[in-house]
């Protein structure tokens, strides 16, 4: 993705990963085995694999420059975190902080880390591990949450430790959110939270409780970074089509259909967490659903 400018504003991609990630039956249950087929125009092969049928997605962080901050949308899955039933994740080594560094960016120069939902993968550069510790990776910035999104998750992460159940979120939790915390750089927030003028916080219930999107708009120009609203641009072709992460599918695809039916065929901007480049693109009617137009 080349710099996308928003009038006053500045959007660049860090990516962690990219590539194949996983067959699109198992990511969507019951899509219709043809959809792809009925939109391979457009859907192969930057969004699906035609050799094999693979979701081919992104792991990635966005930067938003306004003229006041420097705001790091999600967090990718990070380095060094343990995660051994994801084994593609387990203890990686990525050079993302030096492609962030290419971006212009030092850690030390976030003012703001706003997280869209608490996944493992959008969670891991929270943090970094230091001298054995894991400790805040911007060590400036202060960590936006949304509070019914770090309440749900904090309950399941004591309620597992109590009853010695698995933790949630591959343990993400405790190494990359509670660390935050603890340093006192975190602040929850209400859904509809404004860290600025032109930069909002919107609730979109469905793949997790507390799931956000942030709006950036400065004069007429305006994008969504939907987070995981969407994994992969197959859902534009049918909104219904929920992924087995999400934690209540029918809220996730009435949030999804309804951001579609919004800003299709308008000037918006839409930057979904895991599309792969060039990423950026709007909505626009296609057939009877929807398509990317990058």
């Amino acid at each position: 993705m080349k710099t996308l400018q928003l009038g006053g504003f500045q959007v660049d991609r860090v990516v962690e990963s990219e590539g194949p990630f996983a067959p699109l039956d198992f990511l969507l249950p019951g899509i219709a085995p043809d959809l792809v087929a009925a939109h391979s125009d457009w859907l192969q092969p930057r969004h699906v694999d035609p050799a094999d049928g693979q979701a081919i997605m992104a792991f990635q962080s966005f930067v938003l420059r306004t003229r006041r901050h420097t705001i790091v949308i999600d967090t990718c899955v990070g380095n060094d975190k343990p995660r051994p039933l994801r084994p593609t994740w387990h203890l990686q080594q990525r050079p993302f902080l030096a492609r962030m560094q290419a971006a212009g960016v030092a850690p030390e120069a976030v003012d703001f880390v706003l997280c869209t939902h608490l996944h493992a993968d959008h969670v891991g550069w929270n943090t970094r591990l230091a001298e054995g510790r894991w400790v805040p990776t911007f060590p400036n910035a202060r960590y936006v949450f949304a509070r019914r999104e770090y309440e749900h998750w904090e309950r399941a992460h004591r309620a597992a430790l109590a009853s010695g159940a698995e933790v949630p979120n591959h343990g993400s939790f405790a190494d990359s959110v509670l660390p935050v915390m603890e340093a006192g750089r975190a602040v929850l927030v209400d859904t509809d939270h404004a860290i600025e003028d032109g930069v909002r916080l919107e609730a979109a219930p469905g793949h997790t409780p507390g799931n956000c999107v942030l709006h950036a708009q400065d004069g007429k120009d305006h994008a969504v970074f939907a987070g995981d609203v969407f994994h992969t641009a197959v859902q534009l072709a049918d909104p219904s089509l929920s992924s087995r992460f999400c934690a209540d599918p029918v809220a996730s695809a009435r949030t999804r259909a309804a951001l579609c039916e919004r800003y299709a065929d308008t000037g918006t901007a839409l930057l979904a967490a895991h599309f792969p480049a060039p990423v950026a693109g709007r909505i626009v009617r296609h057939r009877d659903a929807f398509r990317l137009d990058a």
